[in-house]
């Protein structure tokens, strides 16, 4: 069951392709990688970024393995560095029968990433409308939803409203991260066909990049490996809480991004 992740490669701090890959290897996921851009750091905390577009190197490697005859079980899509790579990833979803799973970049904390831009966000409205799995954060599933409520906590009939929007995309199944919610601390939203399940979790008050990247990582190696989608999200949801507060009480530097070593600690002793 080989599956392509489709990410960014960052040359300094742990998100993007430096998480996934080990993650879902760990998880025993045959991974091959196809990088969207070269970063020399993540974008959170790091001003000076060098950023290098891969869309082109990307049709070379697709047309390589077209010519092997190559084909993946999954497709999982992170961090797209422009609408053109976008579109590309639009056509190799719509053209294979693979499970894809998009993790739809865009923002964090209510803005925008500093690299995303109009354009960007109207390519992945349409690329989210071809996935059978979508993991938007908060953030990013205002701005697919278009219900911006200025971040307050949500109660259950905002968060089920925000799902009936994103249902309405295309999407079967999904999970909006990091709700603040009215009874306090945060929670994952998940969603599988009309049912709905709410996974909470305390607040912490830290966040790092690459924590989404480990949580769908988490979420669709195990869901590639036939386990039950919602048992896939509460597993997920508690190696990724577990992992950044770990990393806070270990005095991560936050931009250099989730420390890993705790989550694979947890990969091996709760493997399903």
């Amino acid at each position: 069951m080989p599956i392509l992740a489709i990410h960014d490669l960052s040359c300094y701090s742990k998100s993007s392709i430096t998480v996934v890959l080990p993650v879902l290897e760990a998880l025993g996921v045959e991974t091959a990688v196809l990088p969207t851009a070269l970063l020399s750091t993540q974008t959170d905390g790091f001003d000076d970024i060098y950023i290098q577009n891969e869309d082109e190197a990307m049709g070379e490697i697709l047309n390589r393995f077209f010519s092997l005859h190559l084909s993946f079980d999954g497709i999982y899509s992170g961090f797209l560095a422009s609408a053109s790579v976008i579109e590309r990833v639009l056509s190799l979803i719509s053209a294979s029968s693979a499970l894809a799973l998009v993790d739809p970049v865009m923002g964090d904390d209510g803005k925008l990433y500093q690299t995303v831009d109009e354009d960007l966000c109207s390519a992945m409205f349409r690329l989210v409308r071809k996935a059978d799995i979508i993991t938007p954060n908060f953030t990013e599933a205002m701005i697919l939803t278009q219900m911006d409520d200025g971040f307050r906590p949500q109660g259950q009939k905002a968060i089920r409203d925000q799902i009936a929007v994103l249902r309405s995309l295309g999407p079967a199944k999904g999970v909006i991260t990091g709700i603040p919610l009215q009874v306090g601390g945060l929670g994952n939203a998940a969603w599988d066909g009309n049912e709905i399940r709410l996974f909470q979790y305390p607040d912490i008050h830290v966040s790092y990049p690459g924590a989404g990247d480990l949580f769908a990582s988490l979420l669709f190696g195990l869901v590639m490996k036939g386990n039950n989608f919602f048992a896939s999200v509460s597993y997920a949801t508690n190696i990724a809480t577990y992992t950044v507060s770990e990393s806070k009480r270990l005095g991560r530097e936050r931009r250099n991004g989730v420390l890993l070593s705790p989550a694979m600690d947890e990969i091996r002793r709760k493997m399903l």
